[in-house]
């Protein structure tokens, strides 16, 4: 028997504007089980990361869960006070985003962002938390981890910098 570790019930998102009320996204169900994967494909526009941004508590005003309940290993998550959420976002669930370039902040090196993320969520001191930013890099398939790690953003492809983000997610 596998333990759900994710699940959305019919999650309904809109968007109040002066004119109208925009459903942006209506009726999405789904179901993660621990050690399985899930992409969420669509048309640009479709709601994919509004969906994302919900789950996680990061839906940006004036958009609202409207309908809908958000579980997390069984827990309802998308009502807790806002503190909460935040102590489970990024060590219990956190979202990839599309656009890797505005993930990252451009005045801080690689490293430094994955050192100050690592520090954050663990008691790591600076040179294991170092050590295990080179071992994320590694894992996420970038070559010469030790001079990339001393690199900005800008210094990336957009591919490598998708890595990046994801190795951002799995530190955590």
């Amino acid at each position: 028997m596998t333990d759900t570790l994710l699940q959305v019930e019919h999650l309904r998102i809109e968007i109040p504007t002066r004119r109208r009320t925009l459903v942006a996204v209506d009726d999405v169900s789904l179901q993660i089980d621990e050690g399985e994967v899930l992409g969420v494909v669509g048309e640009s526009g479709a709601g994919k990361s509004l969906t994302g941004a919900a789950i996680i508590g990061l839906l940006e005003p004036p958009g609202r869960i409207a309908a809908g309940a958000v579980y997390l290993r069984g827990r309802r998550i998308d009502n807790l006070p806002y503190d909460e959420l935040r102590r489970i976002r990024g060590r219990e669930i956190g979202m990839v985003f599309q656009d890797p370039l505005t993930s990252l902040n451009p005045l801080y090196t690689i490293g430094r962002q994955l050192v100050e993320t690592i520090q954050t969520h663990t008691d790591l001191s600076d040179s294991r938390a170092r050590q295990r930013a080179l071992e994320l890099l590694r894992e996420v398939g970038i070559p010469s981890p030790e001079q990339r790690l001393e690199q900005y953003p800008h210094q990336f492809s957009g591919g490598m910098r998708q890595r990046v983000v994801i190795a951002l997610a799995l530190c955590v």
